[in-house]
């Protein structure tokens, strides 16, 4: 039988920042999300209504897993400026950024996954319950990877660090060939 330790540990809840000026948005974003689970638990749900809360809530809670970003708040650019908050000085990069926007003008697309490296761009016009449903789950996903590939690569470096300490060690630094063969020879006897 096959069990994964999901299955035998239990997890904690990823969490999933609302970022938005506009109380409907988050009242129409948690209902569209209430129901959403994920690796067993259901998703918790964090909100802020500026880009200064925004901010607070990334230092309080470094793991939360996505970030619904609006981009025009208090300013044009205020969710462009979270996410490069959130880029540059806190330095995650593990965090999934989906831009939420009902101005697409002000920030173009290709311009904006780019320069601000976000995860999704969604237009708040086209943007149905489902396909929100949809990208979150996929943005959980793909943290989760991260996540698990960083974890793999931190263990990758601890065997490589030790095998090196084996390789400087005094005592593998004067074993030698000719010894192998010496030491072979006395545990046959």
């Amino acid at each position: 039988m096959h069990t994964s330790l999901e299955t035998v540990t239990p997890q904690v809840p990823s969490k999933v920042l609302i970022v938005d000026d506009e109380e409907d948005v988050h009242q129409i974003t948690r209902i569209s999300l209430r129901s959403l689970s994920h690796r067993g638990s259901r998703v918790k749900l964090v909100s802020a209504r500026s880009a200064a809360e925004a901010r607070q809530c990334m230092r309080e809670h470094p793991d939360i897993a996505v970030v619904l970003l609006d981009v025009v708040m208090e300013s044009d650019h205020a969710g462009l400026d979270v996410s490069r908050f959130i880029r540059e000085q806190l330095g995650n990069t593990f965090v999934r950024i989906l831009l939420r926007t009902g101005q697409p003008g002000r920030a173009p697309e290709g311009t904006v996954v780019q320069e601000y490296e976000v995860d999704g761009y969604l237009p708040k016009a086209e943007l149905t319950s489902t396909r929100l449903v949809t990208m979150v789950r996929t943005a959980l996903k793909a943290y989760d990877e991260l996540v698990d590939l960083e974890s793999r690569r931190h263990s990758l470096e601890t065997v490589h660090e030790s095998v090196r300490e084996l390789n400087t060690d005094s005592t593998w630094a004067d074993f030698r060939l000719e010894d192998a063969g010496t030491f072979e020879s006395e545990t046959k006897r």
